[in-house]
């Protein structure tokens, strides 16, 4: 009877080599980005910034290199990250739009799990996190001035006239508020959101972090261009206002040295948030997530904002690091989503995941029991229609249509990864790139308002 009991075990070990599902339900931190650029990143292979603690975190879990948002501006892209749904499905197709009270949201759903939820940081979707289930938090950007060095912010619970102007730079009020929730007892499981306003304009470097980086040594985004190759480019969106057209060589390197030393001091910041869970004792069993909402493209393309179909655009920097875990490999190139980290809270923490979520836990990846998606959808919705842009991206192609000039451009990624060549029309890749439009004409006959 002993043997057979010890022959179960081990092969209940073999099977379940560090199972997620047992002791106590894991608590979560969820660091969010803003206007980030995927190659702005250490562990992404640019050698030229400084971000030791990402690069870190990076090393100890899993870095998902493929990552997107489904829309890449505002509003938007932060309910695809609290919903798990598209744009299409939640409503919240531009800036301005409501979260419906049915839709399945973070604070909800871990609310009803037992979990505290705590909100820092930017609030950029209706009402306030205390308004839409957060049940405790720190200063918050929920309207008011928008200054790194000098933001309004708004104590958990406050009201406008509550608001004070930060006396330190917007990644320091976070970060601290942050420092002092871990500092605190947690009798309770907890999801902490730490929503930061960087690397959001305007570009300048924090202090002590001036002069950080050389504008003579900052490499030019391989694709920069002085303008965009397209004709549906609206110069009067805010972002595009930040330099002028056509872009140089020198304003580009000089923003993009800005906009690193911004990143590097978030890093460090960060660091600090990692160094409280481990003088805690929190980090044994804590699930860390950092990812941006959304990209930003400092000169690809000629554009300097995020609201393109272009991978500066779209694409975000996503990692996760599981306590207990054992990953597959340390770095996944598997097409994912930003609304992919809801379902992946949820599985960790031993929640279900209601069916009207549309991302995909990233657990079974994580372990290497399960694959990517085959293809994305992805959506730039402008109601003054100035703007209307749709695309598709699978592992190798993508292809973008321009609404309202109906130009196309089709993309062989696996040799043009930069997006460079325009193949539309190539009579060889004229069968993929049909099929691909019949699909995405498909995807927005089941999607859009009519």
């Amino acid at each position: 009877m002993m043997r057979t009991i010890f022959y179960l075990s081990i092969f209940l070990l073999v099977l379940c080599p560090q199972n997620s599902r047992a002791g106590d339900p894991l608590n979560v931190i969820l660091l969010l980005s803003d206007d980030h650029n995927y190659r702005a990143l250490g562990c992404s292979g640019n050698e030229v910034i400084r971000t030791p603690n990402l690069d870190r975190l990076a090393s100890e879990g899993v870095y998902f290199n493929r990552c997107f948002t489904p829309n890449p501006i505002c509003t938007p892209s932060r309910a695809c990250v609290y919903t798990s749904q598209d744009s299409w499905s939640s409503g919240v197709t531009f800036n301005g739009k409501t979260i419906p009270d049915d839709a399945p949201t973070l604070p909800k759903l871990l609310s009803a799990g037992g979990y505290e939820t705590s909100f820092i940081g930017k609030w950029h979707n209706d009402g306030k996190p205390w308004t839409r289930g957060y049940t405790s938090g720190g200063r918050c950007w929920a309207g008011g001035k928008f200054d790194q060095f000098a933001m309004a912010l708004t104590p958990f619970g406050g009201e406008a006239e509550d608001r004070e102007i930060s006396k330190v730079y917007s990644t320091t009020a976070f970060s601290d508020d942050a420092v002092k929730y871990l500092n605190k007892n947690h009798p309770k499981p907890f999801c902490l959101v730490v929503a930061y306003t960087v690397a959001h304009d305007a570009f300048r470097a924090p202090p002590g972090y001036e002069g950080k980086y050389d504008p003579a040594t900052i490499q030019l985004p391989p694709n920069f261009m002085a303008k965009p190759p397209f004709k549906q480019f609206n110069p009067a969106i805010r972002d595009e206002t930040v330099l002028p057209l056509p872009r140089t060589e020198s304003d580009i390197r000089k923003t993009l040295a800005e906009y690193y030393a911004m990143i590097e001091h978030m890093d460090f910041h960060i660091g600090r948030i990692l160094e409280t869970l481990n003088q805690k004792g929190l980090a044994e069993n804590t699930l860390v997530i950092f990812s941006s909402v959304k990209g930003m493209s400092m000169g690809s393309h000629g554009i300097i904002g995020k609201q393109t179909m272009y991978e500066e655009g779209l694409r975000t920097s996503l990692i996760v690091r599981h306590p207990n875990l054992k990953r597959f490999s340390k770095i996944n190139s598997a097409l994912v989503s930003t609304m992919d980290i809801l379902p992946t809270i949820c599985d960790a923490g031993q929640l279900e995941i209601p069916k009207e979520v549309e991302g995909e836990s990233l657990l079974g990846q994580y372990e290497g029991r399960r694959g990517g998606r085959d293809r994305l959808f992805f959506s730039y919705h402008d109601p003054n229609r100035e703007t209307v842009t749709r695309a598709m991206r699978m592992k190798n192609h993508k292809l973008i249509h321009h609404l309202l000039t109906d130009e196309k451009q089709f993309f062989d990624l696996s040799i043009d990864p930069y997006e460079l060549n325009n193949l539309t029309g190539t009579p060889e890749l004229e069968a993929i790139e049909s099929t691909m439009m019949s699909d995405l004409l498909k995807w927005r006959g089941s999607h859009e308002d009519k």
